[in-house]
């Protein structure tokens, strides 16, 4: 596939310069700072810049390769995992703590258009390794995709070295997870710790266990419970099983967007008290509380109000216990 276009690689090219600059100047700021608050002789060592930056980055965009492409509605993307490349989050789905998504090994750079880029998703392996050549003979990789609502949980791998990696919609990938240029299609769920090679193919509303080794073109039929190294079929999912993969995944979109604000100063404390009084807390919901709430003066409906006698009874013991002290015989 094309080369990035020349406009594409200046570009690329000024915004390293640019974030390079900054840092070079944040390193100058810290040893200013610290030349102003420490004391120094002749003969002493010189200081250590010890200040630690980190070039983490979340979103890596590689010039020859492509740029993460995520939705304006996607539910989470956690701070901590690691997009690279050619990699294509849809709405409402999530990536949790230390996911890496590697889409750094096809041959489609920067600055092309959409309609290049469909003719290019849509290229056959074959097509692809007949028009995709990386330097020295290699085959081109492809993209990831993740559907809508799909959730890759903590610590997944997913990678598309040899041909696309495809998770459909209301897919679940458990933790610790890792498929490599295979096909997931919707509503099916991949347990912790389980790997899918290459050329996999496994069918929606399916479950491939903790634990198991797909292999490499393998098939998981729809409704199939697969279990086990290398991973076999053990039964048919039954009904209720089936439904309990669409139930995790829509909680698990509810879960992922109350992570929203993670990143943001303060933690997930919205800037305004809107959110946390429709919850239920704050001034408005007290008032509420305390409209609803029954007042110490009215009756009860389980406590039938005090009748005359009774009254009559309380007051005529209340004045005997009054009198009582002037009826006692007086000391001698």
């Amino acid at each position: 596939m094309p080369a990035p276009t020349l406009w594409a690689q200046i570009r690329h090219v000024i915004g390293r310069a640019f974030r390079e600059t900054g840092q070079a100047l944040d390193r100058v700021g810290i040893r200013g700072i610290e030349h102003t608050t420490t004391s120094k002789t002749l003969g002493d060592p010189c200081y250590k810049f010890n200040d630690h930056l980190s070039r983490h980055r979340t979103f890596m965009p590689l010039l020859k390769r492509g740029s993460p492409s995520i939705h304006e509605n996607v539910a989470f993307i956690a701070p901590c995992a690691t997009l690279i490349g050619n990699v294509h989050v849809s709405e409402h789905a999530s990536v949790w703590y230390g996911a890496v998504l590697r889409g750094d090994a096809c041959n489609y750079g920067y600055g092309h258009s959409e309609e290049t880029y469909k003719k290019w998703r849509e290229y056959t392996k074959e097509e692809r390794l007949k028009h995709d050549m990386q330097l020295g003979g290699k085959p081109a990789g492809g993209a990831i995709y993740v559907g809508a609502g799909t959730n890759v949980q903590d610590g997944c791998i997913i990678t598309a070295r040899e041909d696309h990696a495809k998770l459909g919609e209301g897919v679940t990938v458990g933790h610790m997870a890792q498929i490599h240029s295979a096909t997931v299609e919707s509503n099916s769920l991949i347990g912790m710790g389980a790997l899918i090679n290459p050329g996999a193919k496994v069918e929606s509303q399916s479950f491939v266990a903790a634990g198991a080794i797909v292999g490499r073109d393998e098939v998981v039929k729809s409704g199939e419970l697969w279990v086990g190294n290398p991973a076999r079929k053990l039964r048919d999912l039954t009904v209720k099983e089936r439904e309990k993969l669409f139930y995790q995944a829509d909680q698990y979109v509810k879960v992922a967007e109350g992570q929203g604000n993670v990143s943001t100063l303060g933690g997930n404390i919205p800037d305004t008290l809107i959110e946390y009084m429709m919850i239920g807390g704050g001034e408005e919901a007290a008032n509420t509380e305390e409209a609803e709430a029954p007042s110490l003066s009215s009756t009860s409906p389980e406590t039938p109000p005090p009748t005359a006698a009774a009254e009559n009874k309380e007051t005529a013991g209340k004045n005997e216990n009054e009198d009582e002290p002037q009826l006692r015989p007086k000391a001698v």
